[in-house]
């Protein structure tokens, strides 16, 4: 790695970017919220090399805002594992979503983008998890001349 790609946290504490914390000191973190450690006290925890109750895990100093978003995804998803890094978000422009927005607009022109998202989620088109955004949506909309004869004549005939 090269020497900007390393930082120095607010605690002194040296991280490389994109290199997420090891999943021993991710899971100690939890343990110590779990104990009812604030994010604060868990990170103070984690400083203390000669406590010998705590066995901090080879050195780091973990930030008060790193131990939150380690939480917070602990309590969203329940896994201490880090996101993904890179990689594409999954299609939500399938040809259905696509077919059935050009249906909302035959039937009605002046259609707002927010108005097709609305539609596609109480007619269980899409979910909140693969509903496409608003300019994903104005996207759609600049390409369908490209993008409705290919496929469109079977969702509208």
């Amino acid at each position: 790695a090269q020497n900007s790609a390393h930082g120095v946290n607010q605690l002194g504490g040296v991280f490389v970017n994109g290199r997420p914390l090891p999943d021993s000191t991710r899971q100690k973190i939890v343990e110590l919220a779990h104990s009812g450690a604030r994010p604060c006290d868990i990170s103070r925890i984690l400083q203390t090399h000669g406590d010998a109750k705590v066995q901090v895990l080879d050195n780091e100093n973990v930030s008060n805002g790193c131990v939150s978003k380690i939480l917070g995804r602990y309590y969203e998803t329940g896994s201490i594992r880090p996101r993904a890094i890179g990689g594409s978000k999954p299609r939500v422009a399938t040809p259905e979503v696509v077919g059935k927005i050009a249906i909302y607009k035959r039937e009605c022109p002046s259609i707002f983008a927010w108005e097709i998202r609305d539609r596609l989620l109480s007619e269980g088109v899409c979910t909140n998890d693969n509903i496409p955004s608003v300019s994903s949506l104005s996207l759609i909309f600049c390409l369908f001349p490209v993008l409705i004869p290919s496929f469109l004549p079977k969702y509208i005939l």
